[in-house]
């Protein structure tokens, strides 16, 4: 039954029984996890992690991964993310959390929970939440409403408990202008590096160290996934000649949207805005409006007495010319006056948020509908893309069910002479450049087995119907068809060593010896940089990693205390010289720096407080986690 299900995934069958079995969640359905002692996971100060608690956060994690890696996801990546113990992490946090927050009277509240959901602009439509698009949202994520509110409000409670902690916690000017002064401090370095390649020469290489090395690093040399897809691609270019759109269609369309058709009544106006000086009172400001626009006495009159009194400087020098505006476009409470006026009127004074307007009504455009033989290629072609996408699907279930009944791709493709697509094998992570190969489509293909098709996919030019035509699993190669590579990898490995020792003797006499005379002893290259401010982050010739090391240096004189491997040589660095602060902009950056260095200061005071608890906490963990 799986493996039909697999096949037919695409199919219209298929989708009728996965519809009938789809659990729909309904927006706020919190859960709660209900369980027995043989189910938890670990406890935290007698706090309960159940399995299901970590089965539910992990896959979170995962989907976020998945969503931010695509295909570049893969088994290497995972291990070295470690997910599981930074699962667990999270969830002891979240335990601390609630006990502290059951301790100090912290809570958060479902109204409060609502509330903080409902803001988030991804779940709203026209600025206002939208229920549908929330559960849809989640559904894209594979998050269950429960698990992502669950998450929301333990995000909740540590920002309560953050905002009670560390609001007293401020940057003093005293520390702002310290720190100010040091990051802008500009310093001198001097440098040179010792290449790993100096010392290649003197490593030994046998074939029994090769082999040793070998099997001591096998994992190393793992290869990388590969695969191969063979498809064909049903393009929404030509399914839209396909599309006939009737008349009646076109005729239904107009009638129901006329609206869109219609272009809204226009009207052309001048204005003189008042605006209300300080201290007038509202009848000075009034009686002084009413002044002005008895100084018009026709609307001949209305241009220059604008251009001399108008407050508004965008308009007042074209006459208070405001163009042809829709009703749409006016102050609310002008709309009615302005477009119940006679062409020629003159108007008010009228009151706005601005002040009060004075207005000449110069001309009308009454509301106009084109009629449908001008529009009628426009409607053809939107209800052409309405109806594409889902042509475009019924046709490619209907060619899926067709495909799967003669036999697979390759046999319907020869009998209806059809040609298909097949790719060179390639690695998910640097697929070749093909527009249907999009990640979802990579990510679909790493989950099948050889020969298997997918379920059917849209990518930007059409739906894709595809199977996997080859895959090659990772796996470690012998011995004599990665010798070369084992050479290599070894020699950098051992010179490295030896190299770091050499560095090591090297910078013990830099510290006490002559540095012209060592420089020539081992043939190093010193060079000086110019001045620099220590916030520098880039500095030609000097790599990230030596420089973070090097902004530290307080002396001149002073050597980073050990050599620093970068970018395959090992760096020796000595501040050189420095230069006081130039203050002069510090008074202008102070207000910035000072919210940047408290918010620095909070994070480090709530790290260390919650560091303290964590290290305090008893963790009791009764299984080994779960590799999932």
């Amino acid at each position: 039954m799986l493996d039909f299900l697999r096949q037919r995934a695409g199919s219209w069958l298929v989708k009728i029984i996965l519809g009938a079995i789809i659990i729909v969640f309904i927006f706020w359905g919190v859960g709660t996890f209900r369980t027995g002692k043989r189910n938890i996971l670990a406890e935290v100060n007698g706090a309960p992690i159940t399995f299901e608690e970590f089965q539910a956060l992990y896959a979170q994690k995962m989907n976020q991964l998945r969503n931010l890696f695509g295909p570049n996801l893969n088994d290497e990546l995972l291990k070295r993310l470690n997910l599981p113990a930074q699962v667990f992490e999270d969830l002891v946090r979240r335990k601390i959390m609630l006990q502290v927050a059951e301790k100090m009277g912290v809570q958060v509240s479902t109204k409060e929970l609502q509330l903080a959901i409902s803001q988030i602009p991804m779940f709203q439509t026209n600025g206002r939440f939208d229920p549908q698009k929330y559960r849809l949202i989640l559904r894209e994520l594979r998050l269950a409403p429960k698990d992502f509110e669950e998450m929301i409000r333990a995000e909740f409670i540590e920002a309560k408990i953050r905002h009670m902690l560390l609001t007293p916690i401020r940057a003093t000017s005293f520390e702002t202008k310290e720190w100010y002064s040091f990051e802008n401090e500009k310093i001198k370095l001097l440098y040179a590096k010792l290449p790993i390649s100096n010392c290649e020469a003197e490593v030994k290489v046998t074939e029994d160290k090769l082999k040793k090395y070998y099997e001591a690093n096998k994992e190393k040399y793992r290869t990388k996934l590969k695969i191969a897809l063979t498809y064909y691609l049903l393009p929404f270019k030509e399914l839209e000649k396909e599309l006939k759109i009737s008349e009646e269609d076109l005729k239904n369309y107009y009638e129901s949207h006329k609206n869109e058709f219609t272009e809204p009544e226009k009207r052309k106006i001048r204005h003189i805005l008042i605006t209300k000086k300080k201290n007038e009172t509202e009848e000075e400001f009034l009686a002084r409006a009413q002044k002005i626009r008895k100084k018009i006495k026709s609307a001949e009159d209305f241009a220059k007495v604008a251009a001399k009194y108008s407050d508004d400087p965008h308009s007042k020098k074209e006459g208070g010319d405001l163009g042809w505006v829709t009703a749409n476009e006016v102050f609310e409470n002008l709309r009615e006056v302005i477009f119940s006026a006679r062409e020629g009127e003159i108007l008010g004074p009228v009151r706005s948020p601005m002040g009060y307007h004075i207005i000449l009504v110069e001309k009308i455009k009454p509301a106009k509908t084109k009629p449908l033989s001008q529009v009628k290629a426009q409607i053809e072609q939107k209800l052409k893309e309405q109806k594409l996408k889902a042509y475009a699907w019924d046709k490619a279930e209907k060619l899926y069910d067709e495909i799967i009944l003669t036999g697979g791709l390759e046999a319907w493709a020869k009998k209806e002479h059809k040609k298909l697509v097949t790719t060179p094998e390639f690695v998910p992570a640097n697929p070749p450049e093909d527009p249907n190969l999009t990640p979802e489509v990579i990510a679909a293909a790493q989950r099948l087995t050889q020969g298997e098709m997918g379920s059917l996919m849209e990518v930007p030019n059409g739906i894709i119907i595809f199977k996997l035509a080859k895959k090659e699993p990772p796996h470690i190669p012998p011995f004599d068809k990665v010798k070369d590579k084992v050479k290599q990898d070894f020699v950098r490995e051992e010179a490295a060593k030896l190299c770091g020792k050499k560095a090591e003797k090297i910078l013990s006499e830099l510290k006490k010896g002559n540095l012209e005379q060592i420089s020539q002893k081992y043939g190093l290259n010193f060079k000086e940089t110019d001045f620099f401010p220590r916030k520098e982050t880039q500095v030609p010739g000097i790599p990230q990693e030596v420089l973070s090391m090097a902004r530290g240096l307080g002396k001149p004189g002073e050597w980073i205390s050990a050599p620093i491997l970068a970018k395959d040589a090992f760096y020796f660095v000595k501040l050189s010289a420095t230069k006081p602060a130039d203050l002069k902009e510090f008074e202008k950056e102070k207000k910035n720096l000072q919210e940047l260095l408290t918010a620095k200061k909070r994070k480090e005071a709530f790290d260390d407080w919650y560091q303290a608890l964590r290290e305090r906490a008893q963790v009791k963990l009764y299984h080994e986690l779960p590799k999932l």
